[in-house]
């Protein structure tokens, strides 16, 4: 057994010192024994250094002696050093192990040098080594097994993570702020901070509660836990107080700050900055006015000191009182005669019984109410004094107004000086005479330039009198002149510190105050190219030739010359360009409007002939633009067309003029001519002058009412002018048959002509009876069925006159269609290709024709962006680009938005026709709306709120990880379940319907044995095929005849006839998908939409169906909405959402916008 205390003597203390904390630290990296013989052991380490290096230890041990026999580390240490040392603590703790470790890599019975009793010797060592290892391990186990039972008890035991723990009942509490520091008397000294304490009246402690540790208490309220004093604990949420101590608790919590120190005094203090202590009293300040208005009476309110709500003064007994009335400041004038004339402003605080008050016997709290406290009672000032005021009122305390400045006090200063104060002793100004400034203030601008840095020095000129801007460069010479024989002249100096402000913003200032200088380009580049020109008209700059020489200032002007062509639907453009702007890029102008910069470098769009011309203000010409003027001078460009700056002559469509007037170029560098002739051919387009229309057509089978065949003559005019348009007329006043009547004319004159009508899938057929209702001698081919019935129908194409297509059948069969010149292309229900980037919108904008007409009731359902895609169709370009026209007419607001609707209301009004029934059919019978209300089923109920709190959830946590815009699938999703639980729990999570189970439903089911008892025809309209089923299993088992039609519904023309005739049949069912367009149901004379759509326009379409020509009874148009659930707030959100159509076409209807967010979480509401 090695003895290592006596191995460590040849060690001195201190190497054994550092050795042993090499060895605390685990720096022995490795360690085994190299030898061991009956006499001695030798041991190889790797010990860990200094600056992460290792260093190799050997020892070689006398294990009889116990002494060293030899030892070595290559460390640069002679003797027996640390790392040694930390080589014996390690020993001394491993050396079992290590021997343990030795005997399993080498046989000591294959020694051969060993003897037979050594050998025995070195097992029985080797087995005692074992031994005691194991020993120590089973020791040092149960030691780390204590070890980690104690800490994970302790855990277990204590964590909330593994025990409930509900929270404890909250004590109620009433808040008490004490207010300790005194206040200082140095009103100068802005930096007070309040020191306060609090205490707690406890409704079962006859004392109150003085909170020992402010901190803790706050942070126990601010976290919900328990607040501990002594022994004793307390359990104070923010709901255990009153409302008054409450939101004076909230503001503490989110302004209070300790100072760190765990001294008693300091623990019951907290501070807060001036300002939002006074926050504090503001809040207080209001609520104790709100209580004394409903105690005090009337008469007492103004003069009695109530106290304030939670504050108090040094103690409980002295609570903080407030006044009534607001304190007012006062500002005494005072007139010095004495060496030269002066004025002498004193202010002071006036209460509201006249005690006037010294400031520095007040402390004022400037914060955003701004209030002050005088002997133990706060008041608030008026409105008019703002945070800024009282901040700088002690510097008004510091001044006396000489003489030459009489004239500014009296004429500028005084009078916005009596809107935050009253002033006194005013008949003081009557002792000398004063002269108001008439003139116009000008400035003089004087520029340096040089190496690279622009240097400014300002001048103020008073007719003859001139002033530096600097006061270090005033002398006596510069003021004295203010003083005159009639009167002491005023200068305004508040108006010289906004052209400072407004000439110099971001330049640096020397140190006397004299020098503004910029040192960065783009700094002297904004001087010159936007500060100057916008105030060259009244500050003079004197500008070096150096910086002139690098700055041109545009003075571009326009010749336009328009006139007429030999094709009326074209004119000409005659542009000449004389100035800087010729050959710029138009992109290169609208970036720096878009970016508000400007100017541009003129050796962009010129580039130098030099290899190596400098980069930079030095070395480019930059020419400075006037914005404003440059706005609209595009703009207006960009209406005709015109899209490059040079000379050019070139031909614009006829519809490009439809919004252009000769007033638009007044004030602008445009010098503007229309031929006469082109000027009559553009109020012909506007419909300013009446043509002569061509008779209707003998073939329309039709009598056509006024309004009628006043749209026939508008088409007519379109289509002799090569333009194109929207007839946009209300459902039911016949835009199919004044299209028919249209293709009819163009036929007279063209009688090979051919047309295309693309139409939804529903109307093919109902176009072909049309057009043999109206027209029996137009050829119409419909083109349906699968790709071979296609081909073949379109091999007889030549015989037809009129081909009638769907959308969707359109997409597949372009490649067919593109290739052909149609005379006319018609979409019917165009509403199907306002979205620019779908198939059907791209399709259609493929096929070439002569002239193109929409039919559409909703030409704009959703937003304004769905009316450019509608004129891409018609005329590309008229709308300018999408981009374009999104951040013109959709991106902007305000004024600017109003001003730009009123354009694109001139521009698109001559090419859509827009009128209403009951602006045209004053003998079609009214309309009734009827709303029928109820609630949810409990059954319903239990649903709807349980989907709607999942789903509100799920929509957040998605909303959270991919943003709103690409979940718009998951919210459609979720509204339309909660829409289905509101029409029936059957169609949402119930495989068999049951009585009771939807109010809504049972009240229909009323609603129609009502109306059928009183001879009534009802059309029932739903969105969900699976309601109407029920419905059709519930009208059979009553014995009710009706009619039945959704999308998959074949014959439904004669559907429709049977519905209209049979006068046994008292309802139809409808899908209002299905049935929502292109259907007659005159028969009926009343409508119910059972469930509700997002865009009204569709039910309005739906119900048009009865509510149309040919109707000679009164109709009733009824909504089932059930309460307080997602129907109810989406009649809320269509009200809100009123007027896109209205803004440009003059249309009633109300439209629903895409929604947003915060909508999505409001519907989500139960």
């Amino acid at each position: 057994m090695l003895n290592f205390r006596k191995l460590k003597r040849d060690y001195s203390s201190n190497v054994l010192k550092e050795g042993k904390e090499s060895y605390d630290k685990k720096m022995i990296l490795s360690a085994k024994i190299a030898k061991l013989d009956p006499r001695s052991v030798r041991f190889c380490c790797k010990v860990m250094g200094s600056f992460d290096h290792a260093y190799q230890c050997e020892i070689e041990i006398d294990r009889i002696g116990s002494s060293t026999m030899d030892s070595d580390c290559d460390c640069s240490y002679k003797y027996d050093c640390q790392h040694l040392a930390a080589v014996l603590f390690y020993l001394e703790e491993h050396f079992d192990a290590l021997l343990i470790a030795y005997s399993k890599e080498n046989s000591i019975d294959q020694e051969p040098h060993i003897d037979e009793k050594e050998k025995e010797n070195l097992r029985k060592t080797i087995k005692e080594a074992e031994s005691k290892e194991k020993v120590r391990r089973g020791i040092k186990c149960q030691k780390e097994l204590l070890e980690e039972y104690v800490s994970s008890s302790c855990v277990l035991g204590q964590s909330p993570f593994f025990h409930f723990e509900e929270d404890p009942a909250c004590d109620p509490a009433e808040l008490a702020v004490i207010l300790m520091n005194p206040f200082p008397q140095a009103q100068n000294n802005l930096v007070y901070n309040p020191e306060v304490q609090l205490a707690l009246r406890l409704p079962y402690r006859s004392k109150p509660l003085n909170i020992p540790n402010v901190k803790e208490f706050l942070d126990a309220v601010r976290y919900c836990e328990p607040f501990y004093i002594g022994s004793k604990h307390y359990f104070f949420l923010l709901d255990s107080f009153d409302e008054e101590s409450r939101s004076i608790l909230k503001l503490i919590l989110d302004n209070a700050y300790f100072v760190e120190s765990n001294d008693e005094p300091n623990l019951r203090i907290a501070q807060f900055d001036s300002e939002a202590f006074g926050a504090i009293l503001a809040h207080a300040h209001e609520m104790a006015m709100a209580r004394k208005h409903t105690r005090v009476p009337k008469d007492e309110l103004e003069t009695s000191y109530a106290p304030m709500s939670c504050i108090y003064h040094l103690s409980l007994e002295e609570p903080l009182r407030f006044s009534p009335t607001p304190c007012h400041l006062n500002f005494d004038l005072e007139y010095l005669n004495a060496v030269a004339p002066k004025i002498l402003l004193s202010p002071s605080i006036m209460l509201g019984n006249q005690q006037k008050v010294e400031l520095v016997e007040a402390r004022f709290f400037a914060c955003a109410q701004p209030g002050m406290i005088f002997e133990k009672v706060y008041y608030r000032f008026p409105q008019a004094i703002r945070r800024k005021h009282l901040r700088n009122i002690h510097v008004i305390r510091e001044i006396t107004i000489p003489e030459p400045l009489f004239g500014t006090f009296v004429e500028n200063s005084l009078p916005e000086l009596m809107h935050y104060a009253e002033v006194s002793n005013r008949e003081i100004i009557e002792e000398f005479v004063t002269l108001p400034f008439v003139g116009k203030l000008t400035a003089a601008c004087d520029i340096n330039y040089l190496d690279g840095e622009l240097e400014a020095s300002l001048t103020f000129i008073y007719d003859k009198i001139k002033v530096p801007a600097a006061a270090s460069q005033l002398t006596i010479a510069h003021i004295t002149p203010f003083v005159t024989s009639q009167g002491i002249l005023a200068r305004n100096l508040t108006e010289e510190q906004r052209i400072i402000k407004d000439l110099f913003q971001g330049f640096d200032l020397d140190g006397q105050g004299a020098v503004y200088t910029a040192k960065s380009d783009k700094k002297i580049v904004e001087f010159m190219t936007e500060v100057i020109p916008r105030n060259q008209h009244f500050v003079h700059f004197n500008c070096p030739q150096n910086l002139l020489e690098q700055f041109v200032y545009d003075d571009t002007q326009f010749v336009l010359s328009l006139k007429e062509t030999e094709r009326i639907d074209f004119y000409e453009v005659d542009l000449k360009v004389k100035g800087h702007l010729k050959g710029v890029s138009f992109n290169m102008l609208w970036e720096c409007l878009a970016s508000r910069r400007a100017f541009i470098e003129l050796s962009r769009t010129k580039p130098s002939k030099k290899k190596n011309s400098q980069e930079g203000i030095k070395s480019h010409k930059i020419l400075a633009l006037d914005l404003d003027t440059l706005a609209k001078t595009l703009q207006l460009f960009d209406e005709i067309g015109i899209s490059e700056l040079t000379d050019h002559i070139e031909r614009r469509p006829l519809w490009s003029l439809s919004s252009l007037h000769p007033e638009q170029f007044e004030g602008l560098p445009i010098e503007f001519s229309m031929s006469d002739k082109l000027k009559k051919i553009q109020q012909q387009m506007l419909g300013n002058h009446s043509m002569v229309p061509a008779p209707i057509p003998d073939l329309i089978q039709a009598k056509l009412r006024t309004y009628q065949i006043d749209g026939v003559s508008w088409l007519e005019r379109l289509r002799s002018m090569h333009l194109n348009g929207i007839l946009a007329d209300d459902m039911g006043l016949g835009k199919t048959l004044q299209a028919i009547i249209a293709i009819t004319q163009h036929m007279e004159n063209n009688p090979n002509a051919k047309t295309l009508v693309v139409c939804p899938t529903s109307l093919v057929y109902n176009w072909k009876e049309e057009l043999k209702k109206f027209n029996p001698k137009l050829a119409a081919l419909p083109v349906d069925g699968t790709p071979a019935q296609r081909k073949k129908l379109l091999s007889s194409f030549a015989k037809f006159d009129v081909v009638i297509i769907s959308y969707s059948l359109l997409q597949k069969d372009i490649e067919f269609y593109k290739t052909i010149m149609f005379d006319y292309v018609i979409l019917d229900e165009a509403q199907h290709i306002k979205n620019r980037s779908t198939r059907n919108a791209k399709s259609v904008k493929m096929i070439q024709a002569m002239h193109r007409l929409i039919l559409t009731g909703t030409p704009i359902e959703n937003s304004l962006d769905e009316l450019w895609s509608l004129f891409d169709f018609l005329m590309p370009g008229l709308l300018s680009s999408y981009e374009r026209f999104v951040e013109k007419y959709v991106r902007t607001s305000g004024q600017t938005l109003s001003t730009n609707m009123d354009i694109l209301r001139k521009k698109v009004n001559p090419f859509i026709l827009r009128r209403m029934k009951k602006d045209v059919l004053e003998d079609l019978p009214p309309i009734s709306e009827i709303i029928y209300r109820c609630h949810l089923s409990d059954l319903q109920r239990e649903l709807y709120q349980s989907y709607a709190k999942t789903a509100r959830e799920e929509l957040s946590q998605l909303v959270k990880k991919e943003g709103f815009d690409r979940i718009q699938i998951h919210v459609l999703a979720t509204l339309t379940r909660l829409k289905q639980i509101c029409c029936h729990p059957a169609i949402f999570a119930k495989d068999k319907p049951e009585a009771g189970d939807s109010i809504k439903y049972d009240l229909l089911l009323e609603l129609l044995q009502t109306l059928i008892e009183g001879k009534h025809k009802t059309v029932v309209f739903s969105q969900y095929t699976r309601m109407l089923k029920i419905m059709v299993h519930d009208l059979e088992k009553l014995g009710i005849r009706f009619e039945y039609l959704d999308g998959s519904s074949k014959n439904r023309l004669d559907i429709v006839k049977r519905f209209n005739e049979d006068e046994q049949t008292s309802v139809f069912l409808l899908s209002l998908k299905a049935g929502g367009i292109g259907l007659n149901l005159t028969g009926a004379d009343t409508v119910i939409h059972y469930d509700m759509w997002w865009n009204p326009a569709v039910e309005s379409q739906a119900t048009d169906r009865v509510h149309r020509f040919g109707q000679k009874r009164s109709v009733s148009a009824c909504k089932l909405i059930t309460l307080d659930t997602i129907e109810e707030k989406i009649m809320q959100l269509q009200e809100r959402k009123k007027g896109i159509n209205q803004q440009i076409i003059s249309c009633d209807e109300d439209v629903i916008e895409k929604l947003t967010w915060e909508e999505v979480l409001e519907l989500l509401q139960t």
